[in-house]
């Protein structure tokens, strides 16, 4: 596996379990004909197994998706065969699907497919443009965001190659949170408090201020628990309704291989716990 820390997320018998039940869940979407079900489940049987570090099976799996779109390209959703495409390290094939369509697709995902094809320069223009895209952003939306876009900005300058920037960029992240910290001009419910001191620890990660990074880490854990113990029910409802989808934004950015560790089929509990562990592994042992 690329990225070993992630084996450490998981307990092998539960990723025994998942596979258990997603093979059930496969035979009876099999059944019933059920083919985007069949497709969805197929990635995640490809990820289970990818993490287990068993390539044959995750390969399978992951072909199995690419089969099926092949079959029932109107049924099953394009963005699962990109990314078991991705995954059997078919990036050309995936940059096809993409183009077929290209208007539905992040200018990131060109980026990330170049840059898997050896395409390193042309992938670096589109990097360097999210980069100042996001800086604008920081820019003119409302100053809870500021924060955010700049380190948006930052991870896309280092994919860039523009160091001189990333640099400028996650100063002002942090000077951004500062001055922001203490006048929000917003009331926030828990579960959005830990997901801003989550995103904030990482501001301070990528600012090389590991102590801080770590306290606000901590924090984050600390939120996520409480709401998840004292109003579980709130914290999945405002997973749906709130800012979830752009904090999502911000996080598959600063995770590599985030497909690893995030799955729609888990709830947003499990989802979250296992995101923090992650980083909290990632800063006290270095990776």
């Amino acid at each position: 596996m690329k990225y070993p820390l992630f084996k450490k997320l998981y307990a092998k018998q539960e990723l025994q379990d998942k596979i258990e039940d997603y093979k059930e869940k496969y035979e009876q979407f099999q059944a019933k004909n059920d083919y985007p079900s069949i497709a969805s489940v197929c990635y995640d049987l490809g990820r289970l197994y990818e993490i287990l570090g068993d390539r044959e099976k995750s390969q399978l799996y992951y072909q199995k998706v690419v089969d099926e779109w092949n079959i029932h390209p109107h049924k099953i959703a394009d963005h699962l065969c990109v990314n078991a495409l991705r995954a059997l390290n078919s990036p050309k094939k995936a940059l096809d699907v993409v183009l077929m369509n290209p208007k539905k697709w992040m200018l990131s995902l060109l980026a990330n497919l170049y840059e898997e094809m050896g395409r390193k320069k042309e992938a670096q223009l589109i990097y360097a443009g999210l980069s100042h895209y996001s800086y604008q952003l920081s820019e003119v939306r409302y100053s809870f965001w500021r924060p955010h876009y700049l380190q948006k900005g930052v991870d896309f300058c280092k994919k860039a190659g523009l160091s001189g920037r990333a640099r400028i960029y996650s100063q002002r992240a942090v000077e951004a949170w500062e001055e922001m910290r203490d006048n929000m001009r917003r009331s926030l419910r828990p579960i959005e408090e830990a997901w801003l001191y989550e995103e904030i620890g990482y501001i301070f990660e990528k600012n090389e201020k590991l102590k801080m990074a770590i306290e606000y880490f901590r924090e984050a854990e600390a939120k996520y628990k409480h709401v998840y113990t004292n109003a579980p029910v709130s914290a999945a409802t405002h997973h749906a309704t709130c800012d979830w989808d752009d904090y999502l934004g911000f996080f598959v950015h600063q995770i590599p291989d985030f497909r690893l560790i995030y799955f729609h089929s888990d709830s947003p509990e499990e989802n979250d716990y296992r995101r923090m562990k992650y980083r909290i592994l990632n800063v006290t042992t270095g990776g």
